[in-house]
């Protein structure tokens, strides 16, 4: 034991000695060294708030960062800018250098990048002390044909199509016949459809007299590769789809309590009334057997499709879709197919303080099913068999949670001549349409007697619509508005039908007596036959990028989410948790 200790006491004093040593010599060391103070730098002068929007073969992107010194010390510089595209993990075997597109210190950029979304980085690096600064920022390419108006047109018997791209509030670009060179025999065209999507990208069908195509994202071309009936497990002959409609995945959160619902169905009806369902959530889903079935008993579905697109936040709740549907059957019947049914279509019920109608309308035809993005409202109008029409407003809520809005006989100069109708999806307003005339009815003071607003001598009324823009996408001020215009196409009588089409929209106030305002007018375009508007959407607008204490983390670029959920930053980007379920 006295070896062990004496052993002991002689290894702290040789550490004692050693530390001492260590310490003398420190103090001894008189060298010379010289510290240079490493640079500070300021970037401004790039827009990193806002997405910058070029058309590509068209917009020239112009930058021009302001640097400057924060320590007073000015150096030499490198420059480099570096425009990554979303997905870019798809291009394989990719060095990072191909993604650089210049190395000056100003930008002047032809935009020749293929129609994305593109993640962007201006580095700073002085030459002297080799330290980087970065400036992050967003890039949205488009292309005439990968975002604007689609104008379905008839010529000669074929489809055309004409395309509207709004390069600012004031300037348009517009490419007509993008078909010329198509070799596809369409017959005549019959309807656009555009759906909103969180899985795989928007869909934009295409319906003619030969079948209905999936329009191309980026080049919009119709063809027998995109025939919608290879979407089919039992691939028909031809398939000619009515009404399509998708419905969204939920994220809710209410009182602290956080819930996830992953079920997206797309459903599509065709000529016959079939109704048809496919779970675009499993990889590879395809359409299989009609669904239009209740208890045993087959229904035919009307051509129309609503779901609950909304997007709210406030009030300590955050509500992002809906994972619910809604058809209407010849029978008048209201119709609901839930996401947690596996796609089993029932008959709507509804709850709420009011219940204004039946969810059996017998002996009433749909005219009109038109979502909105305002908290799940729908609106509809029914005809009876005496020719009288009747206005509805149902907020689809999530799971069967459904509430009755409006409700009322519509009457009004010239009602029964009215061929097409449309509602403003903020305001509570019902308009009709005649040949030449629009009239306006006010659902929310339906004594108010109708009004007319528009009229067009010489002309025939062919489109009546508000388009929905999507619930994610974030865009500009006066580009957000154009979900609040009224589209109107219209066809010069007894003119040449290759440049017979108007396009115009029209802006409203709140206050009903005020005159809507003509925002755009298109003249020159095909003989028209339908309107529907195409955006850019990629699938990364949202990001997995990790877990925090447990839960998934979620990046968004083009919007912020704030709830009473644990809030992050990450390099000016928002980050938000779900802490009981990933996406």
């Amino acid at each position: 034991m006295k070896y062990k200790m004496r052993i002991m006491k002689y290894t702290i004093f040789g550490l004692l000695f050693i530390l001492i040593g260590f310490i003398c010599s420190c103090a001894d060391d008189k060298g010379n060294y010289n510290y240079q103070d490493i640079n500070k730098l300021s970037i401004t002068g790039i827009e990193t708030g806002n997405t910058y929007r070029k058309i590509s073969h068209v917009d020239t992107l112009r930058i021009y960062p302001e640097v400057k010194s924060l320590t007073g010390t000015e150096g030499e510089y490198t420059y480099e800018w570096k425009f990554i595209p979303q997905n870019a993990d798809k291009y394989k075997g990719a060095d990072t250098l191909d993604f650089v597109v210049a190395t000056t210190k100003d930008l002047e950029l032809p935009i020749t990048l293929k129609a994305d979304s593109y993640t962007c980085f201006y580095r700073v690096e002085d030459k002297a002390t080799k330290v980087s600064w970065y400036q992050k920022f967003y890039l949205q390419v488009s292309s005439l044909t990968s975002e604007g108006w689609m104008v379905l047109c008839e010529q000669d018997g074929q489809s055309r199509m004409d395309m509207i791209v709004n390069v600012d509030a004031n300037t348009d670009i517009i490419s007509r016949d993008i078909w010329s060179e198509s070799d596809l025999v369409t017959g005549k065209p019959v309807k656009l459809m555009s759906n909103f999507s969180g899985a795989g990208g928007n869909i934009y069908l295409f319906t003619c007299e030969n079948g209905t195509y999936r329009l191309d994202q980026t080049d919009m071309h119709a063809g027998e590769d995109n025939n919608i009936k290879w979407n089919f497990g039992d691939q028909p002959d031809h398939m000619h789809v009515q009404a399509s409609g998708v419905s969204l995945y939920n994220y809710y959160q209410y009182n602290g309590k956080y819930e996830y619902i992953d079920y997206l169905y797309w459903i599509v009806i065709d000529e016959n009334g079939d109704v048809y369902c496919n779970n675009v959530s499993v990889n590879g889903g395809l359409f299989e057997f009609p669904i239009n079935e209740i208890n045993g008993m087959k229904f035919k579905a009307a051509p129309f499709v609503a779901n609950a697109c909304r997007y709210r936040r406030g009030g300590g709740s955050y509500t992002l879709g809906g994972t619910s549907t809604m058809l209407y059957d010849e029978a008048g019947r209201f119709i609901e197919v839930k996401a947690k049914s596996g796609g089993i279509p029932s008959v709507m019920k509804f709850s709420g303080d009011e219940i204004l109608f039946p969810a059996e309308q017998e002996g009433k035809e749909m005219v009109l099913m038109q979502s909105t993005v305002n908290d799940g409202l729908t609106y509809v109008v029914l005809k009876d068999r005496a020719g009288d029409y009747y206005y509805y407003g149902i907020v689809l809520g999530t799971e069967g949670v459904n509430t009755q809005r409006y409700y009322g006989k519509l009457s009004g100069t010239d009602v029964d001549q009215a061929t097409l109708f449309a509602c403003h999806p903020l305001y509570g307003t019902l308009f009709y349409a005649t040949k030449d005339r629009i009239y306006e009815f006010d659902m929310k003071n339906p004594s108010t007697p109708v009004k007319e607003i528009c009229h067009f001598p010489g002309e025939t009324i062919k489109v009546l619509k508000f388009n929905p823009f999507s619930a994610f996408r974030q865009y500009k001020v006066w580009e957000d508005m154009r979900s609040e215009h009224l589209v109107v196409g219209t066809t010069i009588d007894g003119a040449d039908e290759k440049g017979c089409g108007i396009m115009r929209t029209y802006e409203f106030e709140p206050q009903w007596d005020k005159a809507p305002i003509l925002k755009k007018e298109h003249k020159g375009l095909g003989k028209i036959v339908d309107i529907a508007y195409k955006i850019i959407y990629g699938e990364d607008d949202e990001w997995l990028v990790g877990h925090v204490d447990g839960s998934f983390v979620w990046m968004s670029i083009n919007f912020e989410i704030y709830n009473s959920g644990k809030l992050c930053r990450l390099f000016g980007e928002s980050i938000f948790t779900f802490p009981e379920y990933g996406r």
